[in-house]
């Protein structure tokens, strides 16, 4: 039996909770509210070794922590080898402090506490870290704060002036009684009492759904059935396939999967859902392989369009986390990535003055998990359609791999602690607008008075840069899995949609680039040039996409064609698309010369105009073999045939090389010579509007631009017939109305 030192003997969780009404700092460790442990490391670890289990539990967890972790808060050591014991043996001063905290600080943005469930251990002072500045910056602790988790028994919870003191003890099985009962209240709940998470009508059935049976018949039945449009509550289910699933619906599997479907002989994914959608109490599961054809390309193109009906429309979405492809399973009961949790009991006196039993435990940073962690690296977000998944669906019943989790319009919880605060983030409550739109029961009906356009095409924007950083098995598919989306929000948007792009925003949407300024367009047709869709590249648009409203000089969309595959469905697949656009172009010339960075100015010292990033990368020659330099510098280049000048653009080197003024002039041998270029105005861009009361433009603002897109003519086309292949951006020192005024307008098809 261990003998606890007089220092842990001492430690009151309830003293420590009232320090927390002094100070609470979830970033950082208290300044003056904590409690003073032991003087030194070393009497740390002598007092473990004298048999107090608390100081052995502290031990143990620096022993197993590497101090390359992000613990808990403040930065760590570049030491890879070095585990946090060994780092702590090695600090000068080393004392022990001790403070309350918490996971989970705030709910609802307000700041009152609700939950503390975390003893964070401080081992010794700050690491001054000198920047080069003035000022010498304390940066971070010489070794990260050790988090100890407080424990409760599920049934027992403990709370004290109304916060709770601990988080819930795990079942780690998933699939036990005490998780189903979990997962059912907090459904019950939502249904009952979260207004914005209702729709009192019964939904349609999709198509098909899978009939898990009810406890009538006790869930003898399974099979596959028609709807024929009939109304009752259904599941969904969000997972990833990865790879081959057996067996599918198929046209010949139609007529055996109608009459029975074989349980044991489904993948371990699906098992799990009918069993947690029997748990439950829901009848019918909708799962994508065994409710479409998947053999019949026209009943893919039908159901496929009907995805926001189905997510939106679902009782509850079962979202398979961490569940990797079909065969994994979702009930799983996960192994631990690390050692197995030490934990020593605690015992603390409720506000009723009764003894309560509560434990302190650590983890391994590997097996710790919470709702933020999953939505970082689970693999069920880096797939392209389960973004659209999540995004229609109301309520998600989340598995990880520790624990369950739930998500609605309302709330988000977890088994361990409840409702969860709002820092976590929620994708509906980054896209509230869309959100609005998604759940809205006829999207036309939420009008201008309500939602504005321009903030539902700015969510648009950084909706589609989040989802482009997704995977696709199909690369066809990057338009159709984005499709259910950009159904519903057509009617509010009030405008045609252009295979990604909307044409009452056209300028806004034309102005994409890559985030890494390489856009490599696919090489199978998906989409034209100028769509977003046309790379599996990661995109983005940037702050210069504010829109002021048509400028004097901006673009004009002349005509717009695009073809779908099938013509039921203008967003899903497309065959053929184009653009004829109007407005001012300015010849351009590229050039694969490399600039060094040490010299920016051009030739005769003449500095660059502006930037821009093409969408191929550089070329594999001699001279740029190992070079960093996807981004192009942009140059005035008066052309002597013609008497006029040109934009030209050269590439900017990032390693730091000396340079002659001879290095840097204009080569002509560099340009190139197969293909013919042009520079398309497709705005006057500002941070602030850039135009004044009369129509003028206010251009020598210092954040004004002029955005084009680089067009390079298609070969072969005996009309003149472009295709985007980058964007450019000229600052505003570098123009004047009259410069644009002698830019040739001109109209152009672009495809």
């Amino acid at each position: 039996m261990s003998t606890r030192c007089p220092l842990c003997t001492e430690l009151s969780i309830q003293h420590l909770f009232e320090l927390t009404k002094q100070e609470v700092d979830f970033h950082d460790f208290p300044s003056s509210a904590y409690y003073k442990h032991h003087k030194s490391f070393n009497d740390l670890e002598q007092s473990a070794i004298n048999g107090c289990d608390l100081c052995q539990l502290i031990i143990h967890a620096f022993k197993q922590n590497p101090v390359e972790e992000d613990q808990y808060f403040g930065l760590s050591s570049q030491d890879e080898t070095m585990s946090m014991y060994e780092k702590a043996k090695s600090l000068e001063q080393s004392g022990i402090k001790i403070a309350l905290t918490s996971t989970y600080p705030y709910r609802d943005n307000s700041s009152s506490l609700t939950i503390v469930d975390t003893l964070a251990v401080q081992v010794g002072g700050f690491m001054n870290v000198d920047y080069g500045d003035d000022d010498v910056i304390q940066l971070h602790y010489e070794i990260p704060v050790m988090p100890l988790r407080l424990v409760v028994p599920p049934d027992q919870p403990i709370t004290l002036k109304n916060v709770r003191i601990g988080i819930s003890e795990l079942d780690s099985d998933l699939g036990s009684q005490e998780n189903f009962e979990i997962a059912r209240s907090w459904l019950q709940e939502c249904q009952q009492c979260h207004r914005c998470c209702q729709d009192n009508k019964v939904p349609t059935l999709p198509t098909r759904v899978v009939d898990v049976g009810t406890p009538d018949n006790d869930f003898k039945t399974l099979r596959v059935v028609h709807s024929h449009g009939s109304q009752a509550p259904f599941v969904a289910l969000s997972h990833c396939w990865g790879g081959r699933i057996e067996p599918v619906l198929t046209t010949k599997t139609l007529d055996t999967f109608t009459t029975s479907l074989s349980f044991d002989s489904l993948p371990a994914n699906f098992r799990d859902a009918i069993t947690i959608t029997r748990k439950l109490g829901i009848q019918y599961l909708w799962i994508d392989s065994l409710c479409i054809m998947q053999d019949s390309r026209q009943d893919w193109e039908v159901e496929s369009k009907k995805m926001a009906q189905i997510y939106g429309s679902s009782t509850f979405t079962i979202s398979a986390f961490v569940s990797e492809r079909s065969t994994a399973g979702i009930l799983n009961p996960a192994p631990t990535a690390g050692p197995p949790p030490m934990s020593v009991p605690l015992t603390m006196l409720s506000e009723q003055g009764e003894a309560r039993k509560l434990k302190l435990e650590w983890r391994h940073p590997n097996d710790r998990e919470d709702l933020r962690r999953l939505d970082m690296a689970c693999v069920l977000n880096s797939r392209g359609w389960t973004f659209q998944e999540f995004l229609l669906s109301r309520r998600h019943l989340i598995y990880g791999r520790h624990q369950i989790y739930w998500r609605c319009r309302a709330c988000q919880e977890s088994a361990e602690a409840g409702i969860l605060p709002e820092g976590d983030k929620r994708a509906h409550s980054v896209f509230d607008d869309i959100t609005a739109v998604l759940d809205a029961s006829n999207a036309s009906d939420l009008s201008a008075k309500s939602l504005k356009r321009k903030d539902l095409f700015r969510e648009y924007y950084s909706l589609v840069g989040e989802y482009s950083n997704r995977t696709l098995t199909f690369g066809s598919d990057k338009l159709p899995a984005l499709s259910g989306i950009t159904q519903r929000l057509h009617a509010s948007l009030g405008a045609r949609y252009l295979a990604g792009l909307w044409s009452s925003d056209i300028r806004n949407g034309l102005l994409w680039k890559e985030e890494t300024q390489i856009a490599r367009h696919v090489q199978s047709y998906r989409a034209p040039s100028w769509s977003w869709a046309v790379t599996d590249d990661t995109i983005q648009w940037d702050s210069y996409t504010t829109d002021y409203g048509q400028g004097p000089y901006d673009l004009e969309l002349v005509e717009a064609n695009v073809e779908p595959k099938n013509p039921s469905n203008p967003f899903g697949e497309i065959m053929d698309a184009h653009l004829v656009l109007r407005g001012r172009t300015k010849k351009l010339y590229r050039s694969e010369q490399v600039f060094p960075k040490s010299y920016f100015p051009g030739p005769n010292h003449e500095p660059s105009i502006g930037e821009g990033s093409w969408d191929e990368p550089v070329d594999g020659s001699p001279r740029r073999k190992g070079l960093d330099v996807t981004t192009a510098l942009l140059y005035i280049h008066n052309v002597d045939d013609v008497g006029d000048d040109a934009i030209l653009s050269v590439w900017r080197q990032y390693d730091w090389v000396e340079a002659t003024i001879e290095e840097t002039e204009i080569q002509p041998a560099w340009f190139d010579q197969k293909n013919e270029y042009l520079a398309l105005l497709v705005r006057i861009s500002s941070k602030e509007n850039p135009f004044k009361k009369d129509g003028t433009v206010a251009y020598k603002q210092d954040d004004a631009r002029l955005m084009c897109l680089a067009l390079r003519r298609v070969v072969g086309r005996e009309d003149e017939v472009y295709e985007r292949v980058g964007m450019l951006w000229v600052r505003a020192d570098q123009w004047d109305v009259g410069w644009i005024e002698k830019w040739e307008l001109k109209t152009t098809t672009l495809v």
